[in-house]
């Protein structure tokens, strides 16, 4: 995976991540003001109601965003294996050997 490939999937997972916290949160709100009486309240309830849902909706979208652009590296990357067997070996020979002169000092 090149670093922008990797970039974007931290980025997805970190979007997701952020949207479960959000929802989590307005869950609980939701759950909060239902027990509060008044009309002010209601109205209150009623656009919680409708964030959750929205988040819910925007938090699956990401997910399958996530999931789809995941599934696009690893074909590329699988497609770029099989057509330059040597040029893979080489690329991981020559990480392989950063990593181990790395790890040495």
């Amino acid at each position: 995976m090149t670093e922008t490939t990797q970039q974007l999937a931290l980025g997805g997972q970190k979007i997701v991540e952020d949207l479960r916290v959000l929802l989590k949160d307005s869950e609980e709100m939701l759950r909060l003001a239902a027990n509060v009486p008044g009309e002010g309240v209601d109205a209150l309830r009623d656009k919680l109601g409708t964030h959750v849902e929205t988040l819910q909706s925007a938090l699956g979208d990401a997910q399958q965003n996530a999931h789809r652009r995941y599934r696009t590296a690893t074909v590329t990357t699988e497609r770029y294996v099989r057509r330059n067997p040597w040029q893979s070996i080489g690329a991981a020979v020559g990480v392989g050997f950063l990593l181990g002169i790395l790890t040495t000092r």
